[in-house]
């Protein structure tokens, strides 16, 4: 899994509430997931979001988390750690689906080998400025530990750096429910229940950032440079798709960004942003899981 595929490959499969677990073990499956010629024996998970505040389809939901790090386990790997940053207001639950799971949580990146996966888990989004927030962003947490990090200088050293040292990448991203963040006025979320992984995360960044209406190579600079580079492919017609292909049929594209918007909500909802919200929680399949996450493991989410 260190060494780059020559066609890129991005397996996809369309999911439910009800099927989840079963969905994610055929994804990784068909990601290749345990196909290194060296086992790992280590796993470090990195959970990324965009905004403090659990907002549909703008952070790694909990399942994604505690599916993961249980498959890890089948896998035969024992030692598991979770990347959270430091300070976080924990409203996802990560920290305490690492507990429960028996996960060392870090704040510092480990030293990284070959026996060591990086597992770089992302929700299906793109953020105020048009630059995509996805899986390889998690990567740049590793070694910068802001929750928004849109420099792509940042984003691309962390690549380089964990391609260098060999270690195995599998990159998952969560479009159950997807967001766009586009519109400083209110951000739109759609579900989608579609699950991605690669072990190309440029490959799969450049997939998602097409179903958002975005041309990988032209429209978003770390994407560019990281196949410039030679650290994945985001060259769309270099990239194998696999699985419930039929899922991207439709493109993700959810509004047009108001001219000059920002979003700087990162810490708070806007009255928008909680009705959205709500109605998500309280009215859809994944809003409802989300739900039980809380319960079991305990998080409040505070209005």
């Amino acid at each position: 899994m260190s060494v780059l595929p020559r066609k890129a490959v991005v397996a996809i499969v369309h999911t439910s509430p009800e099927t989840i677990h079963a969905d994610y073990r055929r994804l990784l499956a068909l990601a290749g997931m345990g196909a290194a010629p060296t086992p790992s024996h280590h796993a470090l998970l990195i959970p990324r979001h965009a905004r403090r505040m659990p907002f549909p389809g703008a952070g790694a939901p909990p399942w994604q988390l505690e599916i993961i790090m249980r498959l890890c386990r089948v896998d035969g790997i024992a030692a598991i750690a979770t990347m959270l940053p430091e300070p976080h207001n924990d409203w996802y639950g990560y920290a305490a689906i690492a507990a429960s799971l028996g996960s060392t949580v870090l704040r510092r990146a480990p030293p990284l080998d070959r026996a060591t996966l990086v597992a770089a888990l992302a929700p299906g989004r793109i953020d105020a400025h048009n630059s995509l927030f996805g899986a390889t962003h998690a990567l740049a947490a590793l070694f910068r530990t802001d929750a928004i990090i849109r420099n792509t200088g940042s984003v691309i050293d962390a690549l380089a750096q964990v391609r260098y040292a060999g270690a195995p990448l599998i990159a998952v991203i969560d479009a159950t429910t997807i967001s766009d963040g586009r519109d400083a006025g209110a951000e739109y979320a759609e579900i989608r229940s579609t699950i991605l992984a690669s072990r190309d995360p440029i490959a799969l960044d450049a997939i998602v950032a097409a179903q958002f209406g975005l041309d990988p190579l032209r429209d978003v600079a770390f994407l560019r440079e990281a196949h410039r580079r030679g650290l994945g492919t985001a060259d769309l017609c270099a990239i194998t798709c696999c699985g419930d292909v039929e899922a991207l049929q439709d493109r993700w594209g959810l509004g047009d960004p108001a001219p000059g918007a920002t979003l700087d909500r990162f810490n708070r909802w806007t009255g928008a942003d909680m009705r959205t919200f709500e109605g998500w929680l309280y009215h859809t399949g994944w809003g409802r899981l989300f739900q039980a996450y809380q319960t079991r493991y305990a998080v409040r989410v505070r209005r």
